[in-house]
């Protein structure tokens, strides 16, 4: 498995449904949301149908209690758990972690028969939901840290959107300062899970440098998790073909198919108000240097919006 870290509007599901287009990988989206009862009950898969009725997804939920699951993965992987699931030494003296871990094991082995797969991408996101994932039976988990300027990031937090697995549905809109505290504290906990795990099972991407090189990094990705692909989605550097997914939440993109061009946008950088991205800087300022982005805007990296062509 693979398994991409990050914060919201930083990439994950653009990324994830790239990857997910190479032989022999399958993006889940966001797994850890299966369990809400918003996507669980009439929430849009990826391929627009509902999960209790979509082709894959209504398959691995089927006999699952999710009012149960739902119960097990708050109690487990609430974020003030990272540091103890961190030094859990095994899941049986942890009898809520095991019996959540042998449910997803479940989870993750139906996905795994039903797709064909060999790599489940999985963009949970969440730090703590990604050292939990360590104590599942019969997966191997590598780890992607998806970073992205915390400006860009802050104004995409800004702006109104429409919750993509349930319609009509709202996504919290959050200011500047509150956004970034967020972007902190989502590196950090990435930065700790870091320490725990192995180099060769570890690994940061920018945002920024998946934008400027989609194709050498996608493949780059596809060693890292010990596969050799012989063929790939994309027509040249930049356009790459995308079909149907089965996406579990995520960014509204997820929906998008036929041929993406994934290219710079920057709109956020003429449109951000000069007061918000002075609170960004300052409040990310400690973080700034370690991903590579200067203290000033205007000369960090592109980011992109992936466009139908």
């Amino acid at each position: 498995m693979l398994y991409i870290i990050g914060r919201g509007r930083g990439g994950s599901t653009i990324l994830g449904n790239v990857l997910g287009e190479l032989d022999g990988f399958f993006s889940a989206g966001e797994v850890r949301s299966l369990w809400d009862p918003i996507v669980s009950s009439g929430g849009r898969c990826g391929c627009g149908e509902a999960a209790e009725s979509c082709e894959v997804w209504s398959h691995v939920i089927e006999g699952v209690d999710v009012w149960e699951a739902s119960c097990l993965q708050n109690e487990v992987v609430r974020e003030r758990n990272l540091v103890r699931i961190l030094r859990q030494r095994n899941r049986t003296s942890y009898p809520a972690l095991d019996a959540f871990a042998q449910a997803m094991g479940d989870v993750y082995r139906k996905l795994a028969a039903i797709t064909g797969s060999r790599v489940i991408v999985d963009s949970s996101k969440r730090p703590s939901y990604g050292a939990f994932l360590r104590f599942v039976p019969g997966i191997s988990v590598r780890y992607v840290h998806l970073v992205r300027d915390p400006r860009a990031s802050a104004h995409s937090w800004k702006q109104r959107r429409h919750e993509s697995a349930t319609p009509g549905a709202e996504v919290t809109q959050r200011g500047a300062f509150d956004s970034t505290l967020r972007w902190d504290l989502l590196n950090l906990e990435a930065e700790l899970l870091r320490t725990s795990e192995s180099p060769a099972t570890f690994e940061r991407l920018r945002y920024e440098d998946f934008v400027a090189e989609p194709r050498a990094t996608t493949m780059r990705l596809a060693a890292f998790m010990g596969e050799v692909v012989e063929s790939t989605p994309f027509k040249d550097d930049r356009s790459v073909r995308m079909g149907v997914n089965h996406t579990i939440a995520g960014n509204p993109s997820r929906y998008t198919s036929g041929i993406v061009q994934i290219r710079d946008s920057g709109d956020w950088r003429p449109a951000q108000a000069q007061t918000d991205r002075w609170i960004t800087t300052v409040v990310a300022a400690p973080l700034l240097h370690r991903y590579g982005y200067p203290f000033t805007a205007q000369n960090t990296g592109t980011q992109s919006r992936p466009t139908r062509s």
